[in-house]
């Protein structure tokens, strides 16, 4: 009897102490994992943009010198960062936390 009782309030203060480092630590590491997701997804919007604005450099000299003002229209209709939409959706989980 007095193993058993023994045994189980050894299990219950097991649960009470998983439970408040749930409570606890659980929210800090998940904050802590979207702040990394988010700083890198800020490099890698950084990388983007850097090499958008090489790119458009480029094909507007480009344009600029084969005369085809029709593909600077055509750029500039597809550009669209998927990063920016998934530095949003990230910012908007770390608000919820």
């Amino acid at each position: 009897m007095a193993a058993s009782s023994a045994r189980r309030k050894y299990t219950a203060y097991l649960e009470d102490e998983r439970k408040k480092k749930e409570s606890s630590g659980g929210r800090g590491e998940k904050r802590k994992a979207l702040d990394d997701e988010i700083e890198e997804l800020k490099k890698k919007k950084r990388c983007l943009q850097q090499d958008v604005a090489i790119m458009t450099s480029s094909a507007d000299e480009f344009a600029e010198k084969t005369r085809q003002v029709t593909w600077i229209a055509k750029s500039n209709s597809l550009r669209r960062s998927a990063a920016d939409e998934q530095l949003d959706e990230k910012l908007l989980q770390l608000k919820n936390c």
